[in-house]
């Protein structure tokens, strides 16, 4: 069986760990970082995750990083960004990059189940 497994990139700790939690017992194998470059990090793990939730303003810079990272290597990690931020102009370029899902917080853990599994 192909195990689901999930990088959280959320500098909110308490919510980072409750995502990490409520994933879990949705089954997902659950990776966290706090920052751009521990979500760079885990992005080279073998194998790679298969979904990927991100915030956008994390506290070494933003999320669009990890989430070009992703497609620029060409992996086959479904992301869905989770985030705060209502600035039109960002917002239609992080919607360029082509995530799954772009959702505002609070979010609903069914809609970011549906974008990370298609």
């Amino acid at each position: 069986m192909h195990t689901k497994r999930l990088l959280i990139v959320e500098d909110h700790e308490p919510t980072r760990d409750l995502l990490r939690l409520i994933f879990k017992r949705k089954g997902w194998q659950t990776f966290v970082a706090g920052t751009v470059a521990e979500g760079l990090a885990l992005l080279g793990m073998v194998p790679p995750p298969t979904g990927l939730l991100l915030d956008l303003d994390l506290p070494d810079g933003r999320g669009e990083t990890v989430l070009r990272k992703v497609r620029e290597d060409r992996l086959p990690v479904r992301v869905a960004v989770c985030t705060g931020m209502d600035d039109p102009t960002r917002w239609s370029k992080v919607r360029g990059l082509g995530p799954e899902a772009m959702l505002q917080k609070p979010i609903d853990v069914g809609d970011v189940c549906a974008a990370l599994t298609g």
